[in-house]
């Protein structure tokens, strides 16, 4: 399987602690690493961006799910860990994606997912979510707001042309040595 080219700033140790399987997501790393990247951007306006980027795909493979049986993908359901979450924590708002409706509906389509299928989301987006993530912290760096347009470009030729290829349009848009310097952080 492909690693991917970024990570998030915090990622679990390869023995994972008790403090790093505690969360449902984090039992699936690619998933991890996705909601990592949402979580750690400074601009709600990307956070929500990546969100709905998330729902679009979460619902589109929820949906082949259903019309295949998750008998024939060979999945298996997250678990009552995942469940009891919802209702354990889901009215005292204390989850760092609890304040933002569109994350919020983000992670809890998540929870509706296979396993298997978290894994192909968490690897279908998150060199996409890297990039963004630099992106973020360029706008961040030079004090200057995200554009919508800049965003849809760079996750639209990730996605359809490939991560070289997005990684090109954001080095068109923030300049090369800009990008070289706020990039290692993220770089995996």
């Amino acid at each position: 399987m492909k690693k991917s080219r970024f990570k998030a700033n915090r990622t679990p140790p390869l023995n994972m602690s008790s403090h790093w399987d505690r969360r449902w997501y984090d039992q699936e790393i690619f998933c991890h690493r996705l909601l990592e990247h949402i979580k750690d951007m400074p601009q709600p306006e990307i956070r929500e961006f990546c969100s709905r980027v998330l729902i679009h795909f979460a619902e589109r493979l929820r949906k082949e799910i259903s019309r295949k049986g998750s008998s024939t993908m060979g999945v298996n359901s997250i678990g009552a860990p995942a469940i009891s979450s919802l209702y354990r924590f889901g009215e005292k708002r204390r989850r760092w994606y609890d304040q933002e409706p569109v994350t919020q509906k983000s992670v809890s389509l998540l929870y509706t997912l296979p396993r298997d299928g978290l894994s192909a989301l968490g690897f279908k987006l998150g060199d996409t979510f890297g990039l963004l993530q630099v992106y973020a912290a360029v706008c961040d760096q030079v004090d200057q707001p995200p554009d919508m347009k800049e965003m849809a470009n760079i996750c639209t030729t990730s996605l359809q042309a490939g991560v070289k290829e997005a990684e090109e349009v954001l080095v068109a848009i923030v300049g090369k040595d800009l990008y070289e310097s706020i990039s290692r952080p993220y770089l995996g």
